[in-house]
């Protein structure tokens, strides 16, 4: 009935069905689908086959005839070759049915090639040491003085670090723009809240000084209208206000925090900042241990999985644009860019993605990984996405069991290979 060989990542399946197998197999359409057809004289699902033909026409049962042999010859083909499962849509190309001696016709579809996995166990990586050091415990401190700062009015020259209360008036080329307008806005100097040397050109003013400060747009400014164009800023400096911090104490840490003293707010930040450590410190090693397989893996990935990944890609984009009700040209208009330029961007990453999806797969079947029923409801209990569903669908436990084996899969990679830890 069928014949079959591989080019590369494609099978091609031969298939020829003779003249007696065809009208079988029209038969079991017309059993299937008779109650479909009202045929006048006849109660509907009892005219027989020849009537159906003479009212509807010949090929009445072609379409769905066909698709039963593709469907019976792909279900027949993968029982015996279910190492060869697709990972694309099946393609069919069909011959003409010809009375007398049936016909023929092909059908293909993408596999993932067999590929072979370096050494992964057994490797030497490298991690930084999460070990907490007083200057970034103090850099956090500074962050909370900092947002909890007063501004005090000052009759002096405006320096870095001030905040300016401003007007201004933007514009190009002589013609006020949209969005260059302002009354009584604060500018921290030194923020780079503003583009170029906007802030730069407001250093050493005085209170009721109007300035003239000229910049031009970044080449990938996001609105494109204003990218790489010089502008004008007509700028009033209605005050000058010195930045003052807190005094960092047992009072001020009880006002500011939910803490009562210096040393408590220490140690929490110390722990804090211990713990984001260890999660990076985590993720990078194994995110190391996985480039390191992926860079050292030969597979040759077809190209209708790198397609479909990268299609993927855009209906995610186009979802987030309709959040914010924009069209997904316009955005990519917005960043300099073209639907096709995004596409060919993407592919690299689908390869990536794609072809650690197969390398963590094989790992896990090499190993004998497993997920317990135990295993996947904690996990579904600390998933965000599923925590707070009221109802677990059969996806969802799915969902969850990949995420467990994914965990134990990483956890496997690290624990089986030495990693050093630098200072």
């Amino acid at each position: 009935m069928f014949k079959y060989e591989i080019n590369g990542t494609k099978v091609i399946i031969n298939v020829k069905i003779d003249d007696k197998e065809w009208n079988e197999g029209v038969n079991k359409v017309y059993e299937n689908t008779k109650s479909k057809f009202n045929v006048v004289g006849f109660r509907k699902g009892h005219a027989p086959k020849k009537v159906i033909e003479q009212q509807y026409g010949d090929d009445v049962f072609y379409e769905d005839t066909l698709d039963y042999f593709i469907r019976k010859t792909l279900n027949e083909f993968l029982n015996e070759n279910s190492k060869l499962e697709p990972v694309s849509y099946p393609n069919t190309k069909l011959g003409e049915y010809v009375v007398g001696d049936g016909i023929s016709f092909t059908i293909e579809y993408d596999i993932m090639p067999e590929f072979k996995l370096p050494k992964y166990t057994g490797l030497e990586f490298t991690q930084e040491s999460s070990k907490v050091k007083d200057k970034e415990v103090e850099h956090e401190i500074h962050h909370l003085l900092e947002d909890n700062a007063t501004f005090n009015s000052v009759e002096r020259e405006s320096k870095m670090g001030d905040q300016l209360i401003i007007d201004f008036v933007g514009s190009i080329d002589g013609v006020e723009f949209e969005g260059g307008r302002a009354e009584d806005f604060p500018l921290e100097l030194g923020s780079h809240s503003f583009i170029d040397t906007f802030e730069d050109q407001l250093v050493g003013k005085k209170k009721g000084d109007k300035v003239d400060v000229n910049v031009k747009f970044p080449d990938d400014y996001p609105a494109s209208e204003y990218a790489g164009k010089k502008a004008l800023f007509k700028v009033t400096v209605k005050d000058i206000r010195e930045k003052v911090l807190p005094t960092f104490d047992d009072k001020f840490v009880a006002d500011a925090t939910e803490f009562e003293t210096v040393e408590e707010y220490k140690k929490h930040v110390k722990e804090h900042i211990q713990s984001m450590k260890e999660e990076k410190i985590d993720y990078d090693v194994k995110h190391e241990i996985l480039k390191h397989i992926i860079d050292n893996t030969e597979m040759q990935i077809p190209q209708s999985l790198i397609d479909m990944e990268v299609e993927n890609s855009v209906h995610q984009l186009e979802d987030a644009c309709k959040m914010y009700q924009m069209d997904i040209n316009d955005y990519l208009s917005r960043m300099n860019t073209t639907l096709d330029e995004y596409k060919k961007s993407c592919e690299d990453r689908a390869k990536t993605s794609i072809k650690s999806r197969y390398i963590l797969r094989q790992i896990i079947e090499e190993n004998n990984i497993s997920a317990s029923e135990e295993e996947i409801d904690a996990k579904i209990k600390v998933l965000p996405d599923l925590k707070r569903k009221k109802e677990i669908t059969h996806e969802d436990r799915v969902y969850a069991e990949n995420s467990v084996l994914l965990d134990k899969t990483y956890n496997f990679l690290k624990e089986n290979n030495k990693i050093v830890t630098k200072e």
